[in-house]
């Protein structure tokens, strides 16, 4: 199986404008055709003028693609983040894809857990419109869309699978998987497509999930169980990022202890591990990463979990990876709970 991110098979812009400039040729050419047979004097058949309709219609709707494909190229797109309930949005959009489609339109067979995510509407409907354009355009068999939640790593996730139509290895990809790409990276959502020879799978991964009142109560009481009585070291010269630190952990069972240099943290831990050990970004660097070291050679190793300056959700590891965690800061009251209860019990 091979899988892919999508910032790696994002076409140039050169190559999008050739494969917008092309698609809209041929639908032109053959409407062109037609129209020099009615100016010859021609009749059409019903049939034939259908097909007009068609092929104007086509070259019409790659031309907004291209629109809204450059219009997010740009980088200059505005955004009004608010609650999106995504469960709601997504059964609006399948039931005027459905319409849009007819009877001989690919079958979306959803199941759909219900997930709200602060997102820009308006993106977030053009993000869904082309995922269900993409999967029309190249499946083959029905479609599974499944939408599902992590409520501790703050995450939606829509999957969407089926098996595609034969292609050859060197085809491009639709124009809807470029609007897509673009959507996705203006609003911060992560694509990864994994294909094999049986099967493709599309997952988009809502960074910033709107935790519901009283939601996943049994899964809660089981994170706070495993954080009771853990003991979590906080680097970080910045009284600021110390002050969102306080905040985020506020409420949990944690003994948290705070200090300001590499120099402290590594006497700190000569006198006994943390079970845990955040960092703000501006404390990496050569002496960290040696007390890094030092420390994971000790038994019961702790996990590091780096704050970065901006982002809302949680970059995790891979079990026995030994990269580091991340957390935004701009996201740090959700997403720093999540990744010390996904680390932390990696280490049980």
């Amino acid at each position: 199986m091979k899988t892919t991110d999508s910032p790696a098979r994002t076409a140039t812009l050169h190559d999008i404008v050739g494969q917008v400039a092309a698609e809209v040729a041929t639908p032109l050419t053959r409407a062109m055709e037609r129209i020099n047979d009615l100016v010859a004097g021609h009749t059409l058949s019903p049939a034939e003028l259908r097909a007009l309709n068609d092929e104007v219609a086509h070259a019409r709707r790659i031309g907004i693609l291209g629109q809204q494909i450059a219009r997010l190229a740009s980088g200059v797109v505005r955004q009004t983040p608010e609650p999106l309930d995504l469960t709601h949005t997504l059964l609006e959009l399948l039931d005027e894809h459905r319409q849009s489609a007819g009877a001989t339109g690919i079958e979306f067979q959803d199941t759909l857990a219900n997930a709200t995510v602060m997102s820009d509407s308006g993106l977030a409907g053009t993000l869904l419109r082309a995922m269900l354009d993409w999967g029309s355009e190249c499946a083959l068999t029905p479609a599974e869309l499944r939408l599902d939640t992590r409520p501790t790593a703050a995450q939606a996730v829509l999957i969407c699978r089926f098996s595609r139509r034969p292609h050859a290895a060197d085809a491009r990809e639709p124009l809807a998987w470029h609007l897509m790409q673009f959507a996705a990276n203006a609003m911060g959502v992560k694509l990864m497509l994994e294909t094999s020879s049986t099967q493709t799978t599309l997952t988009m991964l809502f960074e910033r999930l709107v935790l519901m009142p009283g939601a996943d109560t049994q899964a809660a009481s089981s994170d706070a169980r495993l954080l009771a009585g853990r003991q979590v070291l906080v680097m970080a010269p910045d009284r600021d990022i110390r002050n969102q630190v306080r905040l985020a952990v506020q409420g949990l069972d944690l003994m948290v202890d705070y200090v300001t240099s590499v120099d402290a943290a590594r006497d700190y831990c000569a006198d006994g591990l943390p079970h845990a050990v955040v960092y703000a970004s501006t404390m990496a660097g050569a002496p960290l990463d040696r007390l890094r070291r030092a420390l994971l050679e000790e038994a019961g190793a702790p996990p590091f979990i780096e704050i970065t300056a901006q982002g809302h959700g949680f970059e995790a590891v891979a079990p026995g990876d030994t990269a580091i965690a991340k957390v935004g800061l701009d996201g740090l009251a959700q997403a720093l709970p999540a990744a010390l209860v996904i680390e932390l019990s990696r280490r049980r």
